[in-house]
């Protein structure tokens, strides 16, 4: 079964340590054996125990966990070669944390930034300096309110949809939208590399004219 904390932290779901511990203090005071039925005796008392080791595993180890603990992702991409299989669930897990954004206050910093590093592990190379861009392009973008953004974050869902299920008529939809963004004044350069870099590892936009 694992660790119950250390998963949370993995997933972000716990992001400090004030979070986990809060998080054993409730765990606490459901499964501590002065507040159980004494019908469950010694059951109760190792279930404590266990629940307890495991809270005191995931505090020694807490920074390991939220950020090292997955260590490498293989061998990292360069600018034209494939991209890890990895980059697609930690790009759908950064638009989960509404990416594009300036978190707000320190748990959601903390759940942001680990979702954003793990997409940078599996990019590696150039390509996180190109998302550096792209990210910036994109701020600036929601700043300003322009339209362009919706559209741009959708096709970054369509293209994760499409690895996943590869329909021809997703297909055909991506590379109409793709066209579209290429040729929308409002998107610039920095967009228009990284998602195009995205649906070259697809197979996509070869056939579309730049602009």
């Amino acid at each position: 079964m694992g660790n119950r904390f250390v998963r949370r932290i993995k997933s972000g779901d716990i992001g400090t340590v004030d979070d986990l511990k809060s998080e054993f203090k409730a765990l606490a005071k459901l499964t501590h054996p002065d507040v159980r039925a004494s019908a469950e005796g010694e059951g109760a008392q190792a279930e404590f125990v266990a629940m307890r080791s495991e809270f005191e595993h995931a505090l020694r180890d807490f920074e390991k966990h939220r950020f090292g603990a997955r260590g490498a992702l293989g061998p990292l991409p360069g600018p034209d070669g494939p991209l890890a299989d990895e980059t697609w669930p930690c790009l759908a897990l950064l638009l989960k944390r509404g990416f594009p954004k300036n978190p707000r206050h320190e748990k959601e910093l903390l759940r942001y930034d680990y979702a954003r590093w793990r997409l940078e592990q599996a990019l590696g190379g150039e390509l996180v300096e190109l998302f550096g861009r792209f990210e910036s392009e994109l701020l600036f973008i929601r700043a300003a309110e322009m339209v362009e953004l919706d559209a741009i974050l959708e096709f970054l869902r369509d293209l994760i949809e499409y690895r996943s299920y590869g329909l021809p008529s997703m297909r055909t939809h991506v590379v109409l939208c793709l066209g579209r963004l290429r040729a929308a004044l409002g998107v610039g350069e920095a967009v228009l590399d990284f998602i195009g870099r995205l649906a070259l590892e697809l197979g996509i936009g070869a056939e579309i004219g730049a602009r």
